[in-house]
């Protein structure tokens, strides 16, 4: 019923912590009838007069600061806000849910302003705030924009004004990864797994009645309030990056008459959910891991066949218990300070690598794959792993390095992970319906599509467990429930009649979003494709490319866009 594998998130809180944890990490080693809303066209909604205040600008409070900003931000040149929006903009179902208050963070102009540029990293679960404060825009757009990063409805800071935020149990949680078999081998471990699911998806229900407003459609309806009462623009002006592409694509489809400078940066899929479509991330993401096993062979005088042979063995020893860390919730045997880790700590934490540039993947990997194939020290793709969904864990690893008592409540998590399957429930129907023997015959296709990782993340044993509510559980949880929304069976369509190019970016290597989906978007959306010819997810949004920053610039302040078929590799 529950999967924690994620789908689309972009990982933009790993530099900090990581950087200590490589070097740490090595040496550590050596020691050992419902219908969903949708629309084509919305027209201004009639607020109640409570939510309709414009934005009151003030000093941000200490808990919105980023622990590493990139060098470039001032905060002296910043401050914060907040508007409420309605927990559901029509209908009688969830109006009497609380409001949301959204939480702002505005980089002012540094010359004469002509707009706003609000910016999303992506997600579902990504804080805008953060991003603002961790990205080098370009002089000339500080220049001309003020900058706007928001954390959408149920994000970080955007929480429902009764003050209970979305958010699912911390312990239930962090017990899903270490007390269950990611790949059961047997009717015993698949009832464990069950159970552990149960309880998570049952507390988490309970604790969350206001989830399924976090559907992006009523996200695509905040922004626009944010446009109305923070920024006062006629147009629309939005960068959104993997999921923050989604969010622009809905805003594009619902409000064309107030889209202005809509920026998507490696574009989500919105083709219905087929078998063809998810090979296609398959072939993708086996691609990607394959340039990683080729680099770690050239670096090590290995072959290909010898890396993935070595990985399987590693995968091997988490499913025996030999694989060493420090956050899991069991001691290692004849150790102090050493937790058992998982095999799913290893294919998760290369799993997040496919998000960064090849040389930061590649690095980290080598890295990774040298200290659990020295000593079974499986520590840094486990940062990587958690990290990935929402956990902070430097108090645990601190610990660990410190010879200090085990504390199984040595870590922070944020709701990022939560967020997104929520969102993703809600957005589409995410229930698996094939039979048995369909997805037995899905199963073989995406062997074949990506055998490596097939087999790295399937149990040896090939036993094949079938759950009773298989996919997104918050499908599930909607479709049973009458007074929620039923989710639409796909994505919605995308359209663009602004009469207006959008600046599409795709990432012709990458395997997040596949490039096939900006090719497919671009085309929907009638505006050129901007290709980068690397594998990095988000790879504009970064601002290091110059050739994708003169093109973004050059669309932001006039308007204009490379004809179809333009490449940036530097």
């Amino acid at each position: 019923m529950w999967d924690r594998f994620p789908i689309i998130m972009k990982n933009l809180r790993l530099a900090a912590g990581l950087a200590m944890l490589v070097s740490a990490s090595l040496l550590a080693s050596c020691a050992h009838p419902k219908t969903a809303a949708s629309a084509t066209s919305v027209s201004n909604v009639q607020l109640p007069g409570a939510l309709t205040g414009n934005v009151t600008w003030q000093t941000c409070p200490d808990s919105y600061w980023a622990k590493s900003p990139d060098a470039t931000f001032k905060k002296s040149q910043v401050d914060c806000g907040a508007i409420e929006v309605p927990a559901v903009y029509s209908g009688t179902q969830g109006a009497d849910l609380p409001a949301f208050s959204l939480a702002l963070m505005r980089i002012r102009a540094t010359g004469t302003r002509i707009g706003t540029l609000f910016v999303n990293p992506g997600g579902p679960g990504e804080s805008g705030i953060k991003e603002v404060q961790t990205q080098a825009y370009p002089a000339k757009i500080h220049q001309a924009y003020d900058i706007v990063g928001f954390d959408p409805r149920g994000v970080g800071h955007s929480q429902p004004v009764s003050g209970d935020p979305i958010h699912c149990t911390d312990a239930l949680d962090f017990a899903t990864y270490w007390n269950g078999e990611d790949t059961p081998a047997n009717a015993a471990e698949a009832a464990t797994n069950k159970a552990l699911s149960d309880e998570y998806a049952t507390d988490c229900i309970a604790k969350n009645p206001a989830w399924w407003t976090l559907s992006t459609d009523n996200v695509a309806r905040d922004l626009d309030q944010l446009r109305i009462r923070v920024a006062g623009d006629a147009k629309l002006s939005f960068l959104g990056s993997s999921y923050g592409t989604t969010i622009g694509s809905y805003y594009l489809r619902m409000f064309p008459n107030t889209s202005g400078h809509i920026v998507l940066d490696s574009v989500t899929d919105n083709s219905p959910d087929t078998d063809a479509s998810s090979i296609t991330r398959a072939k993708a993401l086996e691609a990607q891991v394959g340039r990683l096993v080729d680099g770690y062979a050239k670096a090590k005088g290995m072959t290909r066949a010898a890396v993935q042979a070595l990985m399987l063995q590693i995968r091997g020893w988490g499913d025996d218990n030999q694989l060493l860390g420090f956050a899991g919730l069991k001691p290692a045997p004849g150790s102090q300070t050493a937790r058992l880790s998982t095999e799913y700590m290893f294919t998760h934490g290369i799993h997040t690598l496919t998000y960064y540039d090849s040389a930061t993947a590649l690095k980290y990997f080598t890295q990774g794959m040298d200290a659990v194939r020295k000593s079974k020290w499986n520590g840094l793709f486990e940062y990587l792993a958690l990290n990935m969904d929402g956990y902070q864990l430097d108090t645990m690893y601190s610990n660990y390095q410190n010879k200090v008592g085990y504390n199984a409540n040595g870590y922070t998590r944020d709701n990022s992970y939560e967020i997104m399957v929520m969102v993703n429930g809600m957005d589409r129907d995410g229930r698996e319906l094939k039979t048995h023997a369909q997805q037995d015959a899905f199963d073989a296709k995406y062997a074949a599509a990506a055998p490596f990782w097939h087999k790295l993340t399937s149990d040896p044993s090939g036993y094949r467990y079938y759950d009773s509510e298989p996919g997104n559980m918050w499908s599930w949880v909607a479709y049973k429930d009458p007074k929620i929304p039923n989710p639409p069976a796909d994505a919605m369509p995308r359209t663009n009649l602004s009469g207006k190019p959008v600046m599409v970016v795709g990432s012709l290597k990458e395997s997040t979003t596949p490039y096939q989906f900006a090719v497919s978007t671009a085309k929907q959306l009638k505006s050129p494709l901007i290709t980068w010819t690397g594998s990095e997810h988000a790879p504009l949004a970064g601002f290091s490319h110059s050739c994708l920053n003169s093109v973004f610039i050059d669309y932001m302040l006039k308007n204009t866009l490379p004809a179809a078929g333009a490449r940036c590799s530097k």
